[in-house]
C-alpha cells in the first residue's frame, strides 16, 4: 500500500493543484531547515524551494512515482541550492572553484529542543561538531536529526552507502572523544533528551 505522501505525489503527477499545494506546505519547513544548513542565505534557500517546486509542476508529466517523496525532495533541494550557489558566485565575479561539499549550519535550537543545557554544555557540543568535516556532519544531521537511513542520505549526498557509513562512523567517534556521554546521547537523539 502506498504511503500517503506517494499517494499525494501521484495525485500531484496527475495535475491536481490541491496537491501540489500540500506538498508544498507539507514538506516546506523541513525543506527551509534542511536548506539553511547548506547554505546561511535564508533568500537563496526559499528562493531554491520556490524554483524547485515550479520546477516539479513544469516538468510533472516527465516526472515518475516516488515512494520515498521526503528524501526525493531533499536531493533534489540540495541540487537546487547548488546551482543557486554556483550562480550566485558567478554573479558576484568570485575566482574561487565550487565544490558540491556544503558547510552544515547548525543553530542551538537544533540541539536545544524542549531541554536546557548549561552554557558550558553548549559550548562543548557546539565545538565538538565544528571539529568534524562538512560531510561528516551533514551525514550525522541526516541520520540522527531527520531520519533518514543510509541508502536515503547515500541518495541525498551522491555517495554510495559504505562512504556514508564511514562518515558516519568516523564522526560519531570522533563526538565520542570529545563529549559526555549524556552529550553524546542527546546530539544522536536527534538534540532531544532521551527521557522526557
Amino acid at each position: 500500500m502506498p504511503s500517503p505522501d506517494a499517494t499525494l505525489w501521484t495525485d500531484f503527477l496527475a495535475g491536481d493543484e490541491r496537491a501540489y499545494e500540500r506538498l508544498f506546505l507539507t514538506f516546506y519547513d523541513e525543506l527551509y531547515g534542511y536548506g539553511m544548513r547548506l547554505s546561511n542565505d535564508g533568500e537563496l534557500v526559499k528562493d531554491s524551494i520556490q524554483n524547485l517546486f515550479q520546477r516539479l509542476w513544469q516538468r510533472r508529466t516527465k516526472l515518475h512515482a516516488v515512494e520515498a517523496v521526503r528524501p526525493y525532495l531533499f536531493k533534489s533541494l540540495r541540487h537546487e541550492v547548488a546551482k543557486a550557489i554556483k550562480a550566485q558566485q558567478r554573479r558576484s565575479w568570485l575566482q574561487s572553484s565550487y565544490s558540491e561539499e556544503f558547510e552544515v549550519q547548525y543553530s542551538p535550537e537544533d540541539f536545544i529542543i524542549a531541554q536546557q543545557l548549561t552554557a558550558e554544555q553548549h559550548t562543548r557540543l557546539l565545538a565538538a561538531l565544528a571539529q568534524l568535516s562538512n560531510r561528516q556532519r551533514e551525514a550525522i544531521y541526516l541520520k540522527f536529526f531527520d531520519g533518514f537511513t543510509y541508502e536515503r542520505i547515500a541518495e541525498i549526498m551522491a555517495l554510495n552507502q559504505q562512504s556514508i557509513r564511514n562518515l558516519i562512523y568516523q564522526g560519531t567517534q570522533s563526538l565520542r572523544r570529545s563529549l559526555t556521554p549524556v552529550l553524546l546521547l542527546v546530539l544522536l537523539n536527534g538534540g532531544k533528551w532521551v527521557c522526557q
